[in-house]
């Protein structure tokens, strides 16, 4: 075979398509590919005017200029091709014809226009996905991360970079096992799964679902809600709720902070307490919060759809005691019916009501200026005193001491509970948000450690106002509380002569200084001070006088 065959059986036979013109822009090569994509058979081609055989053709003009034309893409009816179009010269540089040399791709324009809608799309689906609150995760048949969305890193606290490529443990809640690597093992979807992230502690709701392509499975899909602001306003709103519910009696015992083992023992004592019909004396501290056990107690009680009513003797005389307990129209025993009172600073009982509460509670009933006073209610008696040392004195009835004390339950002060102050310190920061129209829901370390170290002589009611003055040093964009915007915490002390004193010499000192230092925090204005420290501004006049403090 001569090398000119040769060269035309080659020519002939490759994928690519060529045509040849002459000088007269006649075809003078038309091969096989050529033939095939044009549609034309060879033998009709050969010896025709390419400008009447091939349509857009532009090797005519290409063979007159002399100017190549390369890569070129052109439409040829439903067919797209890329053609190389150049001038054959002879040996003295004259163009004696023309060449092109062809592709189809339409097949493979095709495919590119796939990949780029596959492109926009995963752009359109990337951007919806990043466009979610909701941290999304997407994990291959072996629970392997591949791709997390921005929110993935704001709930979690974990950048693509530590997750993508490992196994899907780094956000495995407490206490449970990786949901996607679970999902990869059932091959089922793992629903509503609510529990808490080991990486922020953050509260949060877990769906994850399996992927399948034409039946096989191919990974999973998880979605990560975070529910802390969801379950902390919740939290909040029961409080609010439980607050509001009855106008007498707001607390019960889920408004207890008891961590520490001795409020628990309380709290034990106090539900068992409830239901029996014996009266019952709570012990403690100023501002320990007898008051609000003596409402949860009767909540807890059968008596709770009756009344509560309460009452404080300490800026009444005997003769208003007996106007209210007696004399009085609507006085507190007939009122109660078969609810509960609440009889606080009970020490300061005058000796005629000592007389007739004995009777009363001997008998269950008292005749009082020719009125019979009958009573169904249960009656809760507190006091900060020591009542055993008073009728030692002479000071209280021992008979009426044996009387109501036959349940005692002391409640503690706060110094002595201080695994509950975190807690209850968060209790109160819900409270006070009503108030200041604040969203403040946490403590910083340092700040819980302060709280934690101080003693607390005015209990929970100066801790109630230590937070109080620290929500008045926070921005309406601060969230937690740290140890600056905490007012100073120092224990006021006493001179020598002073600790020689008594316990009521010692307490009314550290009463002192707490109206003292509100007085302060409120500018002198008594309304004001009285308030924050839930006292009327006729006792807090009376313990300014009692007190010599002008």
């Amino acid at each position: 075979m001569k090398n000119d065959e040769m060269i035309m059986r080659i020519l002939d036979d490759i994928q690519e398509a060529v045509i040849l013109i002459n000088h007269e822009e006649k075809i003078i090569f038309l091969n096989n590919s050529a033939s095939k994509i044009l549609g034309i058979p060879k033998k009709k081609a050969l010896n025709t005017k390419v400008t009447d055989t091939i349509t857009d053709t532009r090797l005519h003009i290409v063979l007159k200029t002399g100017i190549p034309e390369l890569d070129r893409i052109q439409n040829l009816g439903k067919k797209v091709i890329v053609t190389s179009r150049f001038p054959i010269r002879d040996e003295e540089d004259i163009i004696i014809g023309a060449a092109a040399i062809f592709r189809d791709i339409t097949s493979i324009q095709k495919l590119a226009e796939e990949v780029t809608n596959l492109r926009e799309l995963d752009s359109l689906l990337r951007a919806i996905i990043d466009s979610t609150y909701d941290a999304i995760s997407v994990a291959d048949e072996e629970g392997r991360i591949v791709m997390v969305n921005k929110a993935y890193t704001k709930v979690t606290g974990l950048t693509p970079k530590e997750v993508i490529g490992k196994l899907a443990t780094y956000d495995i809640a407490e206490g449970h096992e990786s949901m996607h690597i679970k999902c990869a093992r059932e091959k089922q979807p793992i629903l509503n799964v609510k529990t808490k992230l080991s990486t922020n502690k953050k509260e949060v709701l877990i769906n994850v679902n399996p992927i399948f392509v034409k039946g096989e499975f191919k990974g999973s899909v998880g979605v990560i809600h975070d529910i802390s602001e969801i379950e902390r306003l919740i939290r909040e709103l029961e409080a609010t709720k439980r607050l509001l519910k009855k106008e007498e009696a707001k607390y019960t015992f889920e408004d207890i902070v008891a961590e520490s083992e001795i409020m628990k023992n309380v709290v034990f004592q106090s539900k068992k307490a409830a239901n029996t019909n014996v009266n019952i004396l709570l012990y403690g501290e100023a501002g320990v919060g007898k008051e609000i056990l003596a409402q949860a107690i009767h909540n807890y009680s059968k008596r709770r759809e009756f009344p509560f009513l309460s009452t404080n003797l300490l800026l009444q005389d005997e003769k208003k005691q007996l106007e209210n307990f007696f004399e009085n129209e609507d006085n507190l025993i007939e009122r109660a019916e078969k609810g509960t009172i609440f009889i606080d600073n009970a020490h300061l009982m005058g000796p005629e009501v000592q007389n007739l509460m004995i009777k009363l509670l001997n008998d269950g009933e008292v005749f009082y200026k020719n009125k019979k006073i009958s009573l169904n209610a249960k009656i809760i008696f507190a006091t900060p005193e020591n009542l055993k040392e008073l009728m030692s004195i002479g000071k209280f009835s021992r008979k009426l001491y044996y009387k109501i004390s036959v349940v005692t339950i002391e409640v503690p002060a706060l110094r002595e509970r201080k695994d509950d102050i975190p807690k209850m310190a968060k209790q109160i920061l819900h409270i006070l948000n009503q108030k200041h129209e604040k969203v403040v829901y946490d403590f910083s370390e340092d700040a819980i450690k302060i709280l934690e170290s101080y003693e607390w002589p005015g209990n929970i009611r100066e801790l109630e106002n230590v937070l109080d003055r620290a929500l008045m040093n926070m921005s309406q964009s601060d969230t937690i509380v740290t140890s600056i915007h905490l007012p100073e915490l120092k224990t006021i002390e006493l001179d020598k002569n002073k600790i020689n004193g008594t316990l009521k010499e010692l307490l009314d000192e550290y009463e002192k200084f707490i109206i003292i230092e509100t007085l302060k925090d409120c500018q002198g204005n008594k309304t004001a001070a009285a308030r924050k420290l839930g006292l009327t501004v006729r006792n807090l006049y009376y313990k300014l006088e009692k007190l010599g403090l002008k």
